[in-house]
């Protein structure tokens, strides 16, 4: 449903340092048991922040619920930003290659925040103790509670992102600071912030192409995950607002969504209306399915009813299966899809694209790892790497 493009990911007792989060801020965030005490990098210099400037950034995501190796097949010639870093050895590496590596920022409660500048400044000055204790590059904020139109949360939210970016630039030279926003700033799933403050306040707006059926007005049916002509719209949404394009980031998934169709429905149907799951008081959503990784929508297509089915307009495939006698369509992103919607950063001039995430690729077999050199070669319509 909405996916979540932070984890409150922040300083670990670990880290052995003097200063250290609140308990309630804090997630235990051990590095395979060594704390940073020092440079983990046999070059001592890359434990310093990387300070290139990349004309194109493809920034995207790592999970630790998923394939926490894979970073190592990431393809460094093209990546620029890897959010949600968990592993020292990726620091070094991706520092060698000049990749920035960002954690989430800690979680903020906007409410009890206020306008309390004390609190604010405690907050910020904890968030650059963990950027800077871990050799990070800077942090992405992803607020996604429902805020009414108007509310005073919004202000408070901008002014602790723009405090935070001050904070790093000032702190790290080359940090960047990020904020994760709906695919339009309009008040998607009931969040009506301040887009263009936030746009402002930051460095990059992460726009999450993807779960763009959270909340479904119209027939409750299997959908795209990532219709062309929505990334298109949001890209223009955030436009008018004077946002420059050189401050957005197109995210696109390289994970799917697997429906169960309602009982009755054809092994080859077309349309597959799905069970009725409410998310913030509407009654159809994507709840109603389930996230599926690429990989494993590459095995799943072998035993489809129907073969791949492609739609241009929506630029997005899909599949009917079955599983024990219940009809399922699996709409996703592949190469093909995504091509067209990343040529959409260069109609637009947007500053970069990236996935959530890049742990959805499998390279365990010669056949996944030409699977996901297709995804990875998709990505040159964009970066020319």
């Amino acid at each position: 449903m909405i996916r979540f493009c932070a984890l409150a990911a922040v300083l670990a007792t670990a880290l052995g340092r003097s200063q250290r989060l609140p308990e309630s801020s804090r997630l235990n965030f051990e590095i395979h048991g060594r704390g940073y005490d020092e440079c983990p990098c046999e070059d001592k210099s890359l434990c310093n922040a990387v300070t290139k400037i990349h004309e194109k950034e493809v920034f995207g995501f790592v999970s630790e619920r998923k394939n926490t190796s894979n970073w190592k097949y990431l393809d460094m010639k093209q990546v620029t930003t890897v959010a949600w870093y968990h592993d020292p050895d990726m620091l070094c590496t991706s520092h060698a290659n000049d990749i920035r590596l960002v954690a989430g920022a800690p979680n903020v409660n906007l409410t009890l925040l206020g306008n309390n500048e004390t609190a604010m400044n405690e907050y910020v000055s904890n968030v650059v103790v963990m950027v800077k204790g871990l050799f990070l590059d800077g942090v992405t904020f992803d607020h996604e509670d429902p805020m009414p139109p108007g509310s005073p949360q919004a202000a408070t939210y901008v002014k602790v992102v723009d405090l935070t970016t001050k904070a790093l630039h000032k702190e790290v030279p080359g940090s960047q600071v990020s904020v994760c926003v709906a695919w339009s700033p309009f008040g998607i799933d009931g969040r009506w912030y301040d887009n263009k403050g936030l746009a402002d306040a930051s460095d990059l707006l992460y726009m999450m192409v993807y779960d763009t059926r959270s909340q479904v007005f119209e027939q409750c049916i299997a959908a795209p995950n990532a219709a062309l002509p929505l990334a298109e719209r949001g890209i223009q949404d955030y436009l008018s607002l004077g946002i420059s394009p050189r401050k957005l980031i197109l995210g696109l998934p390289w994970y799917g969504y697997d429906y169960p169709c309602v009982p009755g429905t054809a092994a080859d149907a077309v349309t597959c209306f799905i069970p009725f799951v409410p998310f913030r008081g509407v009654n159809c959503s994507d709840a109603a399915g389930r996230e599926i990784g690429f990989q494993f929508v590459m095995n799943t297509i072998k035993n489809a009813t129907t073969g791949r089915r492609f739609s241009p307009d929506l630029s997005t495939a899909n599949f009917n299966y079955n599983v024990n006698g219940t009809v399922h369509q699996l709409w996703y992103d592949d190469a093909v899809s995504l091509k067209p919607k990343y040529e959409l950063c260069n109609k637009y001039n947007l500053r970069g694209t990236g996935p959530f995430t890049y742990a959805d690729l499998d390279y365990s077999t010669p056949e996944a790892r030409e699977q996901a050199q297709t995804m990875w070669d998709a990505l040159k319509v964009f970066t020319g790497k």
